[in-house]
């Protein structure tokens, strides 16, 4: 007669409860490597679109002429109608003309006759689009392009006295623009110097 052992009650319930550990790591694992992905994703999209965003600022801005070191200012809050020879415009939340703001707007020259022929216009929005708007021609309705919608954070335009002709442009986005920057939450910020054709345009 062969005695057989069985398994005793104890020794089941410390495999259970290892078995349990064991499952409970590489679920734990598993959760922080999805969460991992799932962020280097938002983070990797939103920094393309805001990589996208910067290069068409610049691409156009590029293309601005003018003298921003010329005493002139812009008559009234309209910068389009103003007859002076500066290259841009860096309007505050109200409209007005200040040395920083969220909106911009910056004279061409694309026929290269001395002359400006367009203005063109780079406006944020925020809640509840939280969006960068291009306006290709200001005066002419309809053509409006949107860019980095849903993500832009804030857009900041500036400028100083002491490198007038020089735009400072400062991108920050974020997955959720209408919550704080956090793992859940990735974001990012963007800045440029663009430098614009020197020249007296009227």
């Amino acid at each position: 007669m062969y005695s057989r052992k069985a398994f005793t009650l104890t020794e089941i319930l410390i495999a259970v409860v290892l078995m349990g550990l064991v499952i409970l790591a590489v679920a734990s694992v598993d959760i922080t490597s999805r969460r991992f992905f799932d962020t280097s994703s938002k983070e990797s999209w939103i920094q393309d679109e805001a990589k996208i965003a910067m290069e068409h600022i610049i691409k156009n801005t590029q293309l601005g002429v003018g003298d921003m070191s010329n005493p002139e200012t812009a008559d009234g809050t309209n910068p389009p109608t103003a007859n002076n020879s500066r290259g841009f415009y860096i309007l505050d939340d109200e409209g007005d003309l200040a040395q920083s703001g969220s909106r911009i707007q910056v004279k061409q020259d694309t026929d290269d006759d001395g002359t400006y022929d367009r203005i063109i216009d780079y406006e944020y929005q925020g809640a509840p689009d939280y969006k960068l708007v291009y306006d290709p021609d200001v005066g002419t309705a309809g053509d409006e392009e949107t860019l980095a919608e849903g993500i832009v954070e804030s857009v900041i335009f500036s400028f100083d006295s002491d490198t007038p002709n020089q735009v400072k442009v400062t991108i920050t986005v974020l997955s959720d623009p209408s919550k704080s920057k956090s793992l859940e939450n990735p974001g990012t910020t963007l800045t440029s110097s663009i430098v614009l054709r020197a020249m007296s345009c009227k």
